[in-house]
């Protein structure tokens, strides 16, 4: 195909309807059929930013929740993102820690359909960079730093829970060991992640 005269959001029945990372690329084909030109649709995954993916994915239903241990350096990431958000009086915050499990009653008794989680995820990236995964994507590929407790949160939020989503934004970590404060790369992705829900 070529010739291609722009793009616009696929608007099908099929998956890609589903997904704002998906475009349909306008161009044009030759029809046999008819033996001419013609105006062809191809629908492409088009990778978006983890800001545009967010701003997509949260709603008045959405629950944020910060997870990890404040004593692992990096693997507090969310922890810190959270308890400052929740300072700035950002709504539907949780600040999770290690126990996700814990809010599950909070979650269900509140309505959230939407769940985003903050962590950090060791998923092969440079140091500090964030990405928008979902969590079986995650599960599968990657590993989260402290993976069981959440596979056993989502097993049951999946079956029983309110959740009907569940996200997870992934910074990448430096350090692991032990420590009250973030590496240089990660304090700096975690600023700029509080800054977009200050936006």
């Amino acid at each position: 195909m070529a010739n291609f005269l722009g793009r616009d959001r696929a608007k099908t029945n099929k998956d890609p309807s589903k997904s704002a990372s998906w475009f349909r690329i306008w161009g044009l084909g030759f029809c046999k059929k008819q033996k001419t030109l013609c105006l062809r649709a191809l629908c492409v995954r088009i990778k978006m930013d983890w800001k545009e993916e967010l701003k997509e994915f949260i709603d008045d239903k959405t629950a944020i929740m910060g997870i990890g241990s404040k004593l692992k350096t990096d693997d507090g990431v969310g922890v810190f993102i959270s308890e400052k958000l929740k300072n700035m009086g950002i709504k539907n915050v949780i600040v999770a820690e290690a126990t996700p499990e814990h809010w599950l009653g909070f979650l269900a008794e509140k309505g959230f359909e939407k769940l985003l989680i903050i962590d950090s995820v060791l998923f092969g990236g440079e140091i500090g960079e964030i990405k928008f995964f979902d969590l079986k994507e995650i599960s599968r590929r990657f590993g989260l730093t402290h993976s069981s407790s959440l596979h056993l949160f989502y097993d049951f939020i999946s079956t029983e829970g309110s959740i009907k989503e569940l996200k997870i934004l992934a910074v990448m970590p430096e350090s692991l060991e032990v420590g009250e404060n973030l590496t240089p790369s990660v304090r700096k992705s975690a600023d700029e992640i509080i800054r977009f829900f200050c936006e």
